[in-house]
This record gives C-alpha cells, structure tokens and sequence, in this order.
C-alpha cells in the first residue's frame, strides 16, 4: 500500500471508529466490527511510523 492510500485507510478508519462508537447500544457483530477496526488502525499507525508503505 502507498503511503497517501495508507493515511486515507486511517482517516477512513477513524471515522468509522468514531461514528460506531457514538452509537449508544452497539450489537454483538458491531463490537466485533469495532474491535476489527481498531485493530486494522494499529497496525496502519505503525506502518505509517515504520515506514512500512510503498513510495
């Protein structure tokens, strides 16, 4: 993944994470979903840290 497409995956992530969590009750597959997603954000942080992206 390129470094622009890697920062647009975190921007998206981002406001994915925040609009699911402002929900007040969140459903079995939304917890999954959410904790997916946070995961997902991680792991594209620490590319973007470590360099980990095609120029």
């Amino acid at each position: 993944m390129k470094k622009k497409e890697l920062e647009e995956r975190v921007a998206d992530l981002e406001t994915n994470i925040m609009c699911l969590s402002c929900k007040d009750l969140l459903r079995d597959d939304e917890h999954r979903e959410l904790f997916t997603m946070e995961q997902e954000l991680t792991k594209c942080k620490k590319d973007l840290e470590n360099g980990n992206y095609e120029l």
